[in-house]
């Protein structure tokens, strides 16, 4: 016999969702009309690379929740948070690490609700959207604002997620096309593949590569499009929203650490003793794993070791770029073909 849910029971419920972010959203069923929560520590958001099914353990405290029943209570929470939009392997995790060192700053990285959320269509989508936005702004401190650092396939609704939060602030992350090339090609061609088709129905309504088929390409051109359809949805955000957002490229990040990474906390309106940050143990940690040591002197070694075995493949996405008009599309971003190109 199931357990009787009392008043008290849902007003517990009530008070625990709008409270803060103690029960996070893991994911929506597939009718979309009830969501998934798990509760999760604030050291535990702090330690999680991905708010995903990854969260979950022997000892996970979850529970169902339906949105009819949420919705008069996330009507009153503010959607109120800020993002980091990005192409795959451009640093995202770790800049997020570093912005949440400010106290200021929720980090909140790869929240897979969100994917369903970019897929979602039909006329709950909005609504849909707006209860995730709402649950997502949730924080555990009175003056925090969470930073949403989205899923790269996110960025097909990034601007109308900028649109819904209209005071948020984003950071938009890139690397050059032949530094993302030999990363993606050397670390993860299967991501490249699943979202083929869909990357190229996306870049065909930036009018580039109209009717071209993913079986046409070669592993190199789908990353290249790859590449290209995420920095043009990228630039799409900027185009939209000028005065919220600031392009960070995470090659030219590794250069000058300091001024990037005061660059990019002014651009969620906060100062920071960048130097004491960096110095800290994120700069020497794989972000996605922090107990691997990773720095940017490895990342060179694993980049020019992959465009060695990888030269014809990356070679063939660059030529892909150029006959597409990759630069051209690109005119008037930061956003770099070449890792030497100048902007």
């Amino acid at each position: 016999m199931a357990a009787r849910v009392t008043s008290s029971d849902v007003e517990a419920l009530r008070a625990a969702i709008t409270a803060g972010p103690g029960l996070f959203p893991l994911e929506a069923s597939p009718s979309g009309d009830a969501l998934l929560f798990v509760a999760v520590s604030e050291d535990g958001y702090r330690d999680a690379s991905f708010l995903d099914r990854r969260l979950l353990g022997p000892a996970s405290r979850t529970g169902v929740v339906p949105r009819a029943v949420m919705r008069p209570w996330l009507e009153q929470l503010p959607r109120a948070c800020d993002f980091i939009f990005h192409v795959s392997h451009a640093g995202s995790t770790l800049l997020s690490r570093l912005l949440g060192c400010r106290p200021e700053l929720f980090a909140l990285r790869e929240p897979a609700i969100l994917r369903q959320v970019a897929a979602a269509n039909g006329c709950d989508a909005d609504e849909l959207r707006d209860d995730v936005l709402a649950l997502l702004s949730r924080t555990f401190h009175p003056g925090q604002r969470a930073v949403v650092k989205a899923t790269s396939v996110v960025n097909r609704i990034a601007s109308v997620l900028m649109d819904r939060v209209s005071d948020a602030r984003a950071l938009l992350m890139t690397v050059p096309a032949d530094t993302f090339l030999a990363a993606v090609l050397d670390g993860s061609p299967g991501d490249i593949a699943a979202h083929a088709a869909e990357r190229l129905s996306r870049l065909a309504s930036f009018g580039v590569a109209e009717g071209v088929a993913p079986e046409a390409l070669g592993v190199g051109e789908a990353a290249a499009m790859s590449w290209l359809c995420e920095n043009l949805a990228l630039a799409e955000v900027a185009r939209r929203a000028p005065d919220r957002v600031r392009w960070l490229d995470f090659d030219r990040f590794l250069e000058t650490p300091a001024d990037q990474l005061a660059a990019a906390f002014a651009a969620f309106g906060l100062e920071a003793d960048v130097e004491a940050i960096l110095a800290g143990d994120l700069m020497r940690r794989y972000a996605k794993r922090p107990d691997v040591a990773y720095d940017a002197a490895f990342r060179r070694h694993l980049l020019l070791d992959a465009r060695r075995r990888l030269g014809t493949e990356i070679d063939a996405g660059l030529a892909w770029l150029d006959a597409v008009g990759g630069r051209g599309h690109l005119a008037g971003t930061p956003v770099r073909v070449a890792t030497g190109d100048v902007h």
